[in-house]
């Protein structure tokens, strides 16, 4: 019988999961490790409390959490090797299977319309914008 999951993400440790359990599979990927680890040179125990800062913005309106340029991060990760359609799919494919298998609620429902929402901006900048 499929279960449902009972928490929403809605608290700073549920963010604390969604990210520790999305990177897991991220960097399981072997398409998408070498674009993290490689490419991009990202150190994780620097990397993750500064993602998790970003979500706690964009769910819980924590301010001051996330101060960076989110777009000129990947910007330069781009102009080292070129994203391509295949990584924002997976990105995508991994961020909300991550959050169907832990989380339920509109604190969850969010979390997938925030992340489409980077995943287009971010295809639409790098990819069409930047040729």
């Amino acid at each position: 019988m499929d279960q449902r999951p009972e928490t929403d993400l809605d608290s700073p440790e549920a963010i604390h999961q969604l990210v520790q359990t999305f990177y897991g599979r991220l960097l399981d990927d072997p398409v998408m490790a070498p674009v993290f680890l490689e490419t991009a040179g990202v150190d994780l125990d620097h990397h993750l409390p500064t993602i998790e800062a970003y979500w706690r913005k964009m769910l819980l309106g924590e301010r001051g959490a996330y101060t960076q340029n989110m777009v000129a991060k990947h910007e330069a990760v781009h102009a080292k090797q070129p994203l391509e359609p295949q990584h924002f799919e997976r990105w995508g494919a991994h961020f909300h299977a991550t959050v169907n298998e832990l989380f339920e609620g509109p604190y969850a429902d969010k979390a997938h319309r925030v992340a489409d929402r980077i995943l287009i901006n971010l295809q639409t900048w790098l990819l069409e914008t930047q040729r």
